[in-house]
């Protein structure tokens, strides 16, 4: 009987693997596909994946500050962070399951909720929502 149950993150590598498939199309995407059309992926996905291996491992080695570069973008609103978690949690969701891969998703869930507070675009019924739905 052969086990195709997704395992956890483990490694930088993985952590890349979600990075590049989120990002892969998502100038495509009808919600936010504008804000990543003039975005050079190429040399952007590497600090992503910094980012996020920082995150999902808690090693603190990232340096940067990622709500600078989100304010910057002209008319973000909640329905942009929940499509963005929509497509996040459902990548992660396709090729991970664990404690590592819990981590990165309720971490992208507080860092979005930040971030849309900062922004004075925050939804709590969406907020309460989403993290009861994933906690539960």
């Amino acid at each position: 009987m052969r086990d195709d149950a997704p395992t956890d993150i483990q490694s930088r590598n993985d952590v890349h693997s979600i990075v590049d498939a989120f990002y892969r199309d998502i100038a495509d995407d009808p919600v936010l596909g504008s804000y990543f059309a003039d975005i050079d992926l190429e040399s952007h996905v590497p600090k992503l994946v910094d980012f996020w291996t920082s995150v999902v491992f808690q090693s603190a080695t990232y340096r940067g500050q990622p709500f600078e570069a989100h304010a910057a973008l002209d008319g973000l609103e909640g329905r942009h962070f929940r499509r963005w978690l929509d497509r996040f949690e459902t990548t992660v969701d396709a090729r991970f399951a664990g404690t590592n891969a819990d981590r990165m998703k309720q971490r992208a869930r507080q860092i979005a909720t930040i971030f849309q507070s900062k922004l004075g675009v925050l939804d709590e019924t969406d907020v309460a929502r989403r993290f009861q739905q994933r906690t539960s």
